[in-house]
């Protein structure tokens, strides 16, 4: 029982690893993404203010606005992939084996007790219809009869007990 625990232990504890690798790695996603939009609604006020000054007739002021949120759709994209990059390392996929053994280790002792519960329940079966049969509830126990058929050989036998008292 103790390995049985042991196993459940380990199984728990490289669940509860690759569940906070898993939550690291959302977070570091979520933030990258976070970012990224930061930098394309900058873009978009650039956009705006650029296309402000075109209207106004200041050339100038509107290319340096063009400029800057084509910087900062540029600078949207470097976080956005660098978020999209983010795969489990050699070290989560070692505690992703671990787990797979461990669970393969836990599903071979619960197949066994299952099998063990099985036989159990085999032999309390052939015990209840070898009791059935011979109490009469089948044709199996002493010619059919079961302890029906006893009684007569019972009463003989006390019938004979009794002459030889006598």
């Amino acid at each position: 029982m103790k390995e049985f625990v042991m196993k459940l232990r380990i199984l728990l504890r490289a669940e509860m690893t690759l569940f906070k690798a898993d939550a690291q790695r959302r977070a570091n996603t979520l933030a990258l993404t976070g970012l990224s939009i930061g930098c394309v609604l900058v873009a978009l006020a650039f956009v705006n203010i650029g296309a402000f000054f075109y209207l106004t007739d200041s050339a100038i002021h509107s290319r340096a606005a063009f400029i800057l949120a084509a910087g900062n759709l540029g600078l949207a994209i470097v976080p956005f992939l660098l978020g999209r990059q983010g795969k489990p390392g050699p070290e989560e996929q070692m505690v992703r084996e671990i787990r797979e053994m461990a669970l393969e280790e836990v599903s071979k002792d619960i197949d066994k007790v299952a099998e063990e519960f099985a036989a159990v329940g085999a032999a309390v079966n052939q015990v209840k219809s070898g009791v059935s049969a011979f109490t009469g509830g089948g044709m199996a126990g002493l010619g059919g009869g079961g302890i029906q058929a006893l009684g007569p050989l019972v009463g003989m036998a006390v019938n004979l007990l009794k002459k030889k008292k006598n």
